[in-house]
């Protein structure tokens, strides 16, 4: 392909007809009412379709199908979205799965919203893929859309939204391959070092430090640390077991149980709440109002007139909330590497970190134990003795 084929033609308006239009190798293509939704969707189908074959036809790719009056893409995903709304809940809250799916079908609806279902085939789909990967996804994220897409279809297809012919259509389109493509690669997730993770620490708050170091030495995920109450912690051992109340795999029937040893205990003790065992341990509000005493232990001139004439707004629109969001985890961290001048790190890593650590020195199996991961082995049967391996783990290193 020549670099001249891989230039974005301009959205262009043929201002006697008011028409939008696009120019591909000398040919005018009209696109519909100039700056309508309708123009700019076949607008970017059309660049998309030219950047994957260096053609650029501006007509809708299809897979065999005659074109013939049925729901389009558009009219799928309202319904799709609907029943999305309702099943990805979980203890009555939505899940990150509606985020993964919002940022996959946004450019199906881009690209192809007022086709007809029937004629969005793996040309089509495959079309959609390039786009992706011209905007610069990397590989594992593009086949993780594009399953989502298949999901969709799949759905439509069971509901008689969508020709079967359809959905097995796209089932044929494979994902990329390492290697096979021009998709960007990722390295794998690593673990955090324990440099940049005490570098950190000075930099937040004292409940975002014993959020990282509980976190690191039991293995948690994130949500796990962020979710944990006073009421979830069985404390009548030496070596806790920490139940969440909420989980990853709880759909999938699995019990979630974290051991908490003696370190890891020590870090939490200040932040129990026996007074309310069912509030978050860890809490912003809490956060703030820590910080503020401490400022007015240290203030050394007495507040002006001016300061203690202002008065607390009684419904703040942004008042520190009583959990940690995922989102307000992750940035506070973000931010603390920022200050302390050292490479940026998710909360995610220190699990990576903690199994690191406890596979050099108990094995896979220990790790496997920690984490909370069975290994492939029959669950029901290896869940016990799999926990009591954790147990001892923790006892000596959590």
């Amino acid at each position: 392909m020549s670099s001249d084929s891989r230039r974005i033609p301009s959205y262009r308006r043929h201002k006697p007809s008011d028409q939008a239009r696009v120019i591909i190798s000398g040919r005018h293509i009209y696109l519909g009412k100039y700056g309508s939704p309708e123009s700019w969707e076949k607008y970017h189908r059309i660049v998309a379709d030219r950047l994957n074959s260096g053609v650029g036809t501006g007509v809708p790719v299809t897979n065999g199908h005659a074109a013939s009056p049925a729901l389009s893409v558009s009219e799928v995903l309202v319904v799709y979205w609907r029943f999305a709304l309702g099943y990805y809940r979980k203890n009555g809250r939505p899940t990150g799965e509606l985020d993964n799916l919002r940022a996959a079908l946004r450019p199906l609806r881009q690209l192809y919203g007022s086709t007809y279902v029937q004629e969005f085939g793996p040309d089509s789909l495959e079309v959609l893929r390039s786009h992706m990967i011209d905007q610069g996804l990397s590989r594992k994220v593009i086949n993780a859309r594009v399953n989502r897409i298949k999901r969709v279809f799949r759905w439509a297809s069971k509901k008689g939204l969508v020709p079967a012919a359809t959905y097995h259509g796209l089932k044929a389109v494979e994902g990329l391959l390492r290697g096979r493509s021009k998709a960007r690669e990722t390295e794998p997730v690593a673990p955090v070092p324990d440099a940049d993770v005490q570098a950190v620490l000075p930099h937040v708050t004292p409940q975002v430090q014993a959020m990282i170091q509980v976190q690191e030495l039991a293995g948690m995920r994130p949500q796990d640390i962020r979710n944990m109450r006073t009421c979830d912690v069985d404390t009548s051992s030496d070596v806790w077991v920490y139940a969440p109340w909420t989980h990853k795999t709880e759909h999938h029937g699995h019990v979630r149980r974290i051991a908490i040893g003696p370190r890891a205990q020590m870090a939490l003790r200040p932040y129990f709440k026996p007074e309310d065992p069912t509030a978050y341990l860890f809490s912003p509000k809490d956060a703030i109002a820590t910080l503020r005493a401490k400022r007015a232990r240290e203030r050394k001139t007495p507040r002006t007139p001016s300061e203690r004439a202002v008065k607390t707004k009684r419904n703040p629109k942004s008042a520190p909330g009583e959990q940690y969001t995922r989102t307000g985890y992750a940035n506070a961290v973000k931010k603390a590497c920022d200050r302390a001048c050292v490479s940026r790190w998710s909360p995610n890593r220190l699990r990576h970190s903690c199994a690191v650590k406890v596979r050099k020195k108990y094995g896979i199996e220990g790790a496997a134990a920690v984490l909370g991961n069975s290994l492939g082995m029959v669950a029901e049967v290896y869940a016990d003795s799999n926990f009591e391996l954790a147990i001892k783990i923790m006892r000596e290193i959590g």
